[in-house]
Parts: C-alpha cells; sequence; structure tokens
C-alpha cells in the first residue's frame, strides 16, 4: 500500500508549481482529480506545444496518473460539483490569484465548513495576505526578486536558472507542507489551512548563501560557486568537454594529484593546504589546467570518483537522461499521452523498500473523467449530460 493510497486530492491548480505539488502527491498513491475549464483546460497545456501533440510537455511532465474532469466553476452547478468532491476530498490545492478561488465560494472558510478535516494550500508568488499578494510572480521575476539572478557585478548581465526551478521547488514545498498537514491530522483530528509563497521557496534556495552575506557582507556572484573562490572547485576545459571539480577538502585535493600522476604538487609548498592553494589561486589553476586538458572528462569523472574525489563531467540535459543512477533508481517513468503517445517523466526524488512512488497511470486528456468522477458523487447520466448541455461541466 502506497504512503497516500485511498486520499483524495482535489486539483484546483494550473501552470506548473501547483500541478507539480499534486504530481507528487499522486506519485504517493493519492487520486488526484484536476478540475479544468470546459473547452480550454489547464493554461499549460499548450504552453510551448510541439507540432503534432495535443498536449505541451510541460503539461506531461507534471500531470500524468491524474484524473482530469471539466467544469465550469463560474456557473452554480459546477461549483456545486466542486463543494461535492471537496466534502468526500482529504487535500486541496489551488494556486489562483490570491483571492480568486474564495470569491467563487470555493476558499478555505467556505470548505472548511463542509469538511472541517480538509486540509487545504493555497500557492502563490507571495503569500494570500499583504501588500504584494496580488502581485503576478513567474519562476523568473521571482529569481530576479530573490537575488538569484544576480551575478555580482554592476555591469553583469543577469543571469537565470534553466528549468522554471522556483516553480518546481515551490511545488515542492507545498508538497511537503500537505505531508505535515497530513501527519498533524492523524494526530489532532483536525484539518489546517496552509499558505506557500514562491519568494519565500526560493529564499529558501538561497539559504546557505544569504547566511553568508549577511554575516560577511560579502558579494556572492551567481556564476560561482558560492563556497568559496577555491582552486579546485570549477570547471577545467578537457579533450571533449568540461569537468567540474568540487575539490574542497585536503584528501579530495591529494586524490586529484595522484590521479593526474602530479605528486609534486601535493609537497609544493604553494599548495600544501587550502589556505595557502587559495593565496596562489591562479598558479594551481593553471597547473591543474594544463593537466587535465589532455584527459577526456569522462575517464577523469570515473578516476576521481572511484578515489572519492567529488566530479562530474558537464552534460548536456539529453546527456544527464542517460546517467545510469536514474535508470537504477527508476527516475525515469515510462507513460504514455491520452491518445497513446509514449513518454517519459520524472519519478519522486526518492526510493522505498516497498510501496515506493510510481506513475499511477497515463496523461488525461482534458475531461476524460468527467463522467467518471462524476458518477463517484451520484450524478446519473442524465444528469451529466443536462450540465454538459447547460456548460457546466
Amino acid at each position: 500500500m502506497k504512503a497516500l493510497e485511498g486520499l483524495v486530492v482535489l486539483d484546483l491548480t494550473h501552470a506548473l508549481a501547483g500541478p507539480f505539488c499534486t504530481y507528487h502527491l499522486g506519485l504517493l498513491g493519492a487520486d488526484v482529480v484536476k478540475i479544468e475549464k470546459p473547452k480550454i483546460g489547464d493554461d499549460f497545456r499548450d504552453f510551448a506545444r510541439q507540432p503534432g501533440w495535443e498536449v505541451s510537455p510541460s503539461f506531461i511532465a507534471v500531470n500524468g496518473g491524474k484524473r482530469s474532469i471539466s467544469v465550469n466553476l463560474k456557473s452554480s452547478e459546477g461549483k456545486e460539483i466542486v463543494r461535492k468532491l471537496a466534502a468526500r476530498a482529504d487535500v486541496v490545492v489551488e494556486n489562483q490569484r490570491p483571492g480568486a478561488v474564495a470569491e467563487l465560494g470555493l476558499g478555505w472558510d467556505d470548505l472548511k465548513k463542509i469538511n472541517p478535516k480538509l486540509i487545504y494550500c493555497s500557492l502563490s508568488g507571495f503569500g494570500q495576505d499583504g501588500e504584494m499578494s496580488r502581485w503576478p510572480a513567474y519562476d523568473h521575476t521571482i529569481q530576479a526578486m530573490s537575488g538569484m539572478a544576480w551575478t555580482g557585478e554592476d555591469d553583469d548581465t543577469p543571469a537565470q536558472g534553466r528549468g522554471f526551478s522556483i516553480d518546481c521547488f515551490s511545488g515542492y514545498v507545498a508538497f511537503s507542507s500537505i505531508l505535515a498537514a497530513l501527519v498533524r491530522r492523524e494526530r489532532s483530528g483536525e484539518g489546517q489551512f496552509l499558505d506557500v509563497a514562491m519568494l519565500d521557496s526560493s529564499m529558501l534556495l538561497m539559504g546557505v548563501g544569504l547566511v553568508r552575506q549577511m554575516l560577511t557582507g560579502d558579494k556572492i556572484k551567481a556564476t560561482q560557486p558560492i563556497i568559496h573562490d577555491r582552486p579546485t572547485v570549477g570547471p577545467f576545459k578537457t579533450t571533449d568537454g568540461w569537468l567540474w571539480l568540487s575539490g574542497n577538502f585536503q584528501n579530495h585535493y591529494v586524490s586529484l594529484c595522484e590521479v593526474l600522476e602530479a605528486p609534486e604538487l601535493i609537497t609544493d609548498p604553494r599548495f600544501i593546504d587550502m589556505k595557502a592553494r587559495v593565496a596562489h589561486t591562479p598558479e594551481l589553476r593553471a597547473e591543474l589546467s594544463r593537466r587535465i586538458a589532455p584527459h577526456r572528462a569522462a575517464d577523469l569523472e570515473r578516476k576521481l570518483a572511484e578515489r572519492g574525489s567529488p566530479a562530474a563531467r558537464v552534460r548536456t540535459s539529453k546527456e544527464a537522461l542517460a546517467v545510469q543512477s536514474l535508470s537504477d533508481r527508476q527516475m525515469l517513468q515510462h507513460t504514455t499521452t491520452h491518445d497513446g503517445k509514449p513518454v517519459t517523466v520524472m519519478n519522486a526524488a526518492f526510493t522505498a523498500d516497498k510501496d515506493g512512488p510510481a506513475l499511477g497511470g497515463p496523461v488525461p486528456g482534458l475531461g476524460e473523467h468527467t463522467a467518471q468522477v462524476l458518477g463517484e458523487l451520484g450524478y446519473s447520466q442524465d444528469a451529466i449530460a443536462r450540465l454538459q448541455e447547460e456548460g457546466a461541466i
């Protein structure tokens, strides 16, 4: 039995951060019922959609295994469907504009009256209250606001991470907060309202560097390792690309020199310990660059790993998918879209000795499960047909 098997999640989310959260609840066995706009669906169904595909990669990545029903939340009967679903749900997740769901009569204060044990999670850019709560927020604007885009020099062009990192991490913060609330409910019998903000989440990612910033006043240059300007940390050119070293400690440095067959660098007074190496950074980088350049990155990666010195060949996204560990740990899950096209998506980032996370089904078509879910709520086929004629579903 999976950890969340038997639990029902009412998914009122769209775009990326919210669906990322509910996707991970589904990986643990929850029945995720996704509410989508009739005929239009989630905003990300069509976001950067590829020719010949009915649905976009962004939607595929975070919606597999869910049940999709189309409901018009502006109709009274559509709202009633959501209330009936909330009455039997364990969790509601929404990431609309703060206050928007409450304006529909489907906010926390409304639904907790129907289901006092409900866990209700709202995810937004800046939280549900306060001066900035109504500000629009997207991944890259939050990166800019949180300091993640700062390169450390006034005349540098700001740089940003790839892959919607803040959307995804904010979704994971929401996911973990829901798991905590479920444990609390087991102990107290009470539901709970959770307010997750993307800016808070981004500051959490920046936390280690920001503490250093507050303590020392140092400028943190985003394009360099946050830990130090250590000569044994960073990228080095090889015959077939780049090798990234993370030689933070003495044993790492010794192993690196041994692999490079350069024992003289171990005993050289300029490089005898980390303090000396930092003081002679340009000289040591030049020595290491000269010795690393004739090697293949893949060869050094393996040799250094075997000696306990952290290093990795810098890979493209396509190359990263071929890393053996991902297959060994079943991180890549193979499924299909609703029309049968094969796709690969990510599993949860952990394994378990039994009943671990796994995808529960294909990527749903828009409204594919509407009749099925409404039937479970007691609607007859005639009633479902009437709701469809009236535009409620």
